[in-house]
């Protein structure tokens, strides 16, 4: 009997800890035009990911899509494996933004910035709190912002562990 309490306990215990080790999608963000979250990136983003010129190494990757063919063809080379969701291509344009993050320390974008003439867009990524790892895994955000905002974004500004990086948008 007091086996079978040992292993019920254990098997209590592991299925709590691994719940929060799933790879269900996560569209949790403080910021409301966050359409998706998802610990993916394409499968070569090491060969063609945007690399600071200085230390540290961070690598980033920014695309955007203006129609609904671009947004599933990137949706796509990201690897989502979650439901593409429904955006008005005539109202919005799509940013697919990459990075690496603490495996267990996610990121969580609260606010996109943009400067008075709407030609930078930059995206804070919080410092995350408690005791984070020290891996690196993907992850990918998808942003929706007006078009008539985003035909004027012409840099995009990650600012990472207090470091700026103008990434290219591909």
């Amino acid at each position: 009997m007091k086996i079978h309490k040992s292993l019920l306990a254990l098997a209590l215990y592991m299925s709590l800890f691994l719940s929060g080790c799933s790879n269900e999608p996560d569209t949790e963000s403080n910021y409301k035009d966050v359409i998706a979250s998802e610990k993916t990136l394409p499968a070569d983003f090491n060969e063609i990911a945007f690399v600071r010129e200085t230390g540290p190494m961070f690598e980033y990757m920014v695309n955007k899509t203006v129609n609904s063919s671009e947004f599933e063809e990137t949706w796509d080379l990201y690897g989502f494996e979650s439901k593409r969701p429904s955006v008005n291509f005539d109202e919005k344009d799509v940013f697919f933004i990459g990075v690496y993050e603490s495996g267990s320390c996610p990121y969580k974008i609260q606010k996109i910035e943009l400067s008075s003439d709407n030609k930078t867009m930059t995206v804070p990524l919080p410092a995350p709190e408690g005791n984070c790892t020290a891996d690196a895994t993907p992850r990918t955000f998808v942003i929706q912002v007006d078009k008539e905002t985003s035909e004027k974004i012409e840099n995009v500004v990650i600012v990472q562990s207090g470091y700026e990086t103008r990434v290219p948008i591909e």
